[in-house]
């Protein structure tokens, strides 16, 4: 018990700092936007360069932010039924649901570690006119599918407790900074 508890605590701990981490690439993000819309139409002199970084940005923290995101309950969920099941209920449902998402998260940090082995490789960069270095955005793929793979498994300890307790004897307690 003592180990899982240790695996939920530093998995719940190790995505809240990662979500908070980056978050913080929205302020580059905005900036550069900022920049483009002064240089675009104050200027008439728009950059090759700030819509691919501010992509990148975004690509990073949305890939990113996913583990946080089911840390929290953020994502969407069809409450049809979910929603009138009793706790029990619920986390039984969400056990047979964690199935697809281990299935699906493997599946794409399978793949997405193999196409980021091979853009590390190449030295891969993106085919517009500056060329940026294309292989550190396909790394977050890879961590964020780790990272989320490590949150679902967390969700899914919980629930099994659930299921045996009827209570929720490990709930996360993570302080969201």
């Amino acid at each position: 018990m003592k180990a899982i508890q240790y695996y939920l605590h530093f998995t719940d701990w190790l995505n809240a700092r990662f979500a908070w981490i980056v978050a913080f690439t929205i302020v580059p993000m905005l900036c550069i936007m900022v920049w483009e819309i002064v240089m675009r139409y104050f200027f008439n002199a728009p950059s090759l360069w700030a819509y691919e970084i501010s992509l990148f940005l975004y690509g990073g923290y949305i890939v990113l932010g996913g583990a946080y995101t089911h840390m929290t309950g953020g994502h969407v969920n069809v409450d049809i039924f979910w929603g009138q099941l009793s706790p029990r209920g619920r986390a039984m449902l969400d056990i047979v649901t964690s199935g697809f998402a281990f299935l699906f998260l493997g599946v794409l940090f399978w793949v997405s570690l193999e196409i980021t082995i091979n853009s590390w490789r190449l030295g891969e960069t993106t085919m517009t006119h500056w060329k940026p270095i294309y292989y550190p955005l396909r790394t977050t793929l890879p961590v964020g599918c780790l990272l989320f793979l490590m949150q679902v498994l967390a969700k899914l300890i919980r629930d099994v407790m659930i299921v045996v307790k009827g209570e929720d004897i490990f709930p996360v307690r993570v302080q969201v900074p």
